[in-house]
């Protein structure tokens, strides 16, 4: 009996069942011909003698987990897995054949029904809340298929056989994780992305009246008082809204609404982490959302807030270094190393008394105890007790026989899509397809990818704007991608240090890894780490060799009329009903040259904003709103 699961595990998928440093053990024990002796029954059952005396026996029917060895190891052990790939590799080219499709199925041909049939009475209770949101799933093909869940991450290790899909949260496997993963592959028909969940019905429909009025009340209070009014003000109708929001399970209002908290709390605080700008989006959104026509999809209906992570390990993708007023925000991007998922570390840190060297004593800040920003910034966090928010805000806590660690990486890993883009192409085209921002899952880590580098086609660095930028040409004729950084008092030397990389200081530049946007239609990315002869971190690096760039302020922007419109309304949530005044002398001549450019439905909007009572303003304010962050968001993806 040919036990076809050994064959087609892959030494990817190994690696999900232990980890990187047991597979690559196993892989140079075997190399050296110290591998294990196997007897294979007719059964197929499996056993491996060890030189060193150690017997391994794997039974029909079982896996590498369910394994036997008189080795001390608790878990999945490297003579587990030497078995399984001494005898994968020592198949006949016959019983290779044999095993069942090794690469491009899909798992939504799998036995769905059977499988959430036997799932616990807490499970079936769990997909059922799960499903009364609307989850977008991206999907991968091969012979490995992945589905990246908002909440978690799951593989199908081997063709056809269920009892070897992993998934990435705490209980790692037969989880209902599995269960919306196989739905989204039967939704998705081939697709690479679907969308389940959040279906209307007598059974399932949602009353979210009371969650629409309290997010109004929020707006119409900050509209009244204004943010500059402080937390007082604003916090009974803040936790108004945050109970409503969590009996409905509405995660994405309950992100907003923190949110929305933190800028009111900033200003308080006069701290430089207030924006106005901000302040307008967030309560725009809380507008917006309640009012979506995917109501689910955009409450976040019955996403749990945070989902407690499997044994993991995180890989850095690079950091960046914020200056907010006297302290720094420090921001390390993380990838999961088994599925790729993508995740957000960040912490304020203030400048001790009499402090000499701020900026560098901030590289030796810890995230957590352990977790230094140079290390997990340049490095790699083992850890059992991660807990990943719905927005990708990862939290590390101390559970019970929980340990964190930070390990060193490598300059270069290989990553599969979504994380590692070929083509910008496609890219742009996710960016065309996925609804607006104001209504989709607030994701912090939904615009980051790492991309293959063929050749550097031009740098360039403008004192002016303090803008930083580059073109490289992507390998695999996978398209021109545009760089760009701008000056930051938090990182001084990122720039010199990007310039450094780019003229091939520390080696021709690999691959680049940071956030990405659309801009006029061109795909422009942020790095925040480049892979060359090493790996470079521009926010965590320093010249040795020449001074950091320190370019001069920069020279203000001519601003458009939607940039006007935009700080009218940020200022009206700022400043509340003081500043109706002059909201009229500077909106009513806005509102005749938005008519005249052609920004006809604006310009109506915005004129029955400034005109309406102030029992009708809130209303008149959404639809205004809405308008405005709709249009800038649509005409930014369209070239010029």
């Amino acid at each position: 009996m040919v036990r076809n699961d050994l064959i087609a595990l892959t030494d990817d998928g190994l690696t999900q069942l232990s980890n990187t440093g047991i597979v690559k053990r196993s892989q140079r024990d075997l190399a050296a011909g110290t591998g294990p002796v196997l007897d294979v029954a007719g059964d197929g059952t499996i056993e491996a003698r060890f030189s060193d005396g150690t017997l391994t026996r794997l039974a029909a029917g079982k896996e590498i987990a369910d394994a036997s060895c008189t080795c001390p190891s608790s878990g999945v052990c490297r003579h587990r897995i030497m078995l399984a790939m001494a005898y994968r590799d020592g198949q006949t080219a016959d019983a290779a054949t044999s095993a069942p499709e090794p690469a491009g199925w899909n798992p939504a041909t799998l036995d769905l029904d059977g499988f959430e049939s036997a799932l616990g009475p807490s499970a079936k209770s769990e997909l059922t809340r799960l499903m009364t949101a609307r989850h977008t799933v991206r999907l991968d093909y091969g012979q490995v298929p992945a589905a990246r869940l908002p909440m978690a991450s799951v593989r199908f290790l081997v063709p056809n056989d269920l009892g070897y899909a992993r998934c990435d949260c705490v209980q790692g496997r037969g989880c209902v994780h599995v269960a919306l993963a196989i739905r989204a592959f039967r939704a998705a028909d081939g697709a690479g992305e679907a969308g389940i969940g959040g279906e209307t019905g007598p059974k399932t429909t949602v009353d979210t009246t009371s969650l629409a009025m309290a997010c109004e009340e929020v707006v119409a209070k900050l509209l009244d008082v204004g943010v500059l009014a402080g937390m007082a003000a604003h916090v009974q109708q803040l936790e108004h809204c945050r109970r409503q929001a969590e009996l409905l399970g509405a995660s994405q209002v309950l992100l907003v609404i923190d949110a929305l908290r933190e800028q009111v709390e900033a200003y308080e605080a006069r701290s430089a982490r207030h924006d106005e700008r901000a302040g307008l989006r967030l309560a725009t959104e809380l507008l917006a959302r309640v009012r979506a026509s995917d109501t689910a999809m955009a409450l976040g209906l019955g996403e749990p807030f945070e989902t407690a992570m499997a044994k993991t390990r995180l890989v850095s993708l690079g950091a960046r270094l914020r200056q907010e007023g006297d302290d720094i925000s420090a921001s390390v991007l993380l990838a999961d190393s088994d599925t790729g998922a993508t995740m957000l570390m960040e912490k304020l840190f203030s400048p001790n008394p009499n402090e000499a060297d701020f900026h560098s004593s901030v590289l030796r800040r810890q995230f957590g105890a352990g977790l230094p920003v140079q290390g997990v910034g340049r490095g790699q966090i083992l850890t059992s007790v991660a807990r990943r928010r719905a927005d990708g805000l990862l939290a590390l806590g101390s559970g019970t026989g929980g340990k964190t660690q930070v390990m060193p990486r490598d300059g270069n890993f290989s990553w599969s899509a979504p994380l590692m883009a070929s083509r910008t192409e496609n890219v742009i085209r996710d960016f065309a397809e996925r609804p607006l921002s104001l209504i989709r899952p607030r994701k912090r880590v939904d615009d980051v990818h790492m991309f293959e580098v063929e050749a550097v086609l031009g740098q360039s660095w403008s004192a002016g704007t303090q803008y930083w930028q580059a073109a490289v040409q992507l390998a695999n004729d996978g398209g021109t991608l545009h760089l760009e950084r701008e000056f930051d008092s938090g990182a001084p030397a990122a720039p010199g240090i990007l310039s450094a990389a780019f003229d091939g200081r520390w080696g021709e530049v690999r691959q680049i890894a940071g956030t990405v946007r659309l801009e006029d239609g061109v795909l422009v990315c942020e790095p925040w780490s480049i892979s060359a002869d090493r790996f470079i971190v521009p926010d965590l690096d320093a010249l040795d060799d020449q001074a950091a760039l320190t370019p001069p302020q920069a020279m203000a922007g001519q601003s458009g009329l939607l940039d006007d419109v935009e700080r009218l309304l940020s200022g009206a949530i700022h400043a509340g009903g003081r500043a109706r005044g002059s909201r009229q002398a500077i909106g009513k001549p806005l509102a005749a040259k938005l008519a005249a450019a052609g920004f006809g439905t604006l310009s109506v909007r915005l004129g029955q904003w400034l005109d309406a009572s102030p029992d009708a303003e809130a209303a008149s304010f959404r639809d205004v709103a809405i308008w405005l962050l709709t249009l800038k968001e649509t005409r930014e993806g369209q070239p010029t």
